[in-house]
């Protein structure tokens, strides 16, 4: 009998450390969740400005398609890479000014390029071959951002619990709020 229980307490023990283990491992935090409220919601990004901790950028696309770029708005993190592909027949061009200054050159279909962003902020691209054509890459300090649904619904999911400054991109001009990120659970915001 003696052996059966203190099996079971073993049993109980084990599992309790099993699920701290686990929920140390697991993504903790809040979600940011709202709405937005502008005419192209495919041409905004909501993010949160600073958020203590290292991160590492990654690898993104941008495409040139029938004189347009796309996405038109790219939020990356600083030292994410950025492929600029050329899908039309014609020559085009990627050059950027504003936080981080470049010029790829000119190329033909198929080709791609790549740019790394180490610099904060905000980037006009351009095709210098093309006037008309512009996107923007938004170089952001934390992965904690996300671009708005077709009803401008939006969430940030598993934001460290703190207070944070909010912010709302939409060609160039930005709204901001401070908010309260709970541990668990969510925080609304409107813009």
């Amino acid at each position: 009998m003696r052996k059966a229980i203190g099996t079971i307490i073993y049993s109980f023990l084990l599992i309790g450390l099993l699920a701290v283990l686990v929920s140390a491992a697991l993504p903790g935090g809040g979600d940011i969740i709202g709405t937005l409220t502008v005419p192209k919601t495919d041409q905004a990004v909501v993010y949160v400005e600073t958020v203590t901790g290292a991160f590492h950028g990654e690898h993104a696309k941008m495409d040139q398609r029938n004189k347009v770029f796309s996405p038109y708005v790219l939020p990356v993190v600083k030292g994410t890479t950025v492929e600029f592909i050329n899908s039309d027949e014609l020559q085009h061009n990627v050059f950027g000014v504003g936080a981080d200054e470049f010029n790829l050159g000119n190329w033909t279909k198929g080709i791609a390029r790549e740019h790394t962003f180490n610099k904060l902020g905000e980037v006009a691209i351009l095709c210098n071959v093309h006037p008309e054509m512009e996107a923007y890459i938004l170089v952001l300090q934390n992965p904690y951002f996300a671009k708005p649904d077709s009803s401008g619904k939006f969430r940030i999911e598993d934001v460290p619990p703190g207070e944070y400054v909010v912010k709302a991109w939409y060609h160039g001009k930005t709204k901001k709020q401070t908010i309260k990120v709970p541990a668990t659970g969510s925080v609304t915001v409107a813009f």
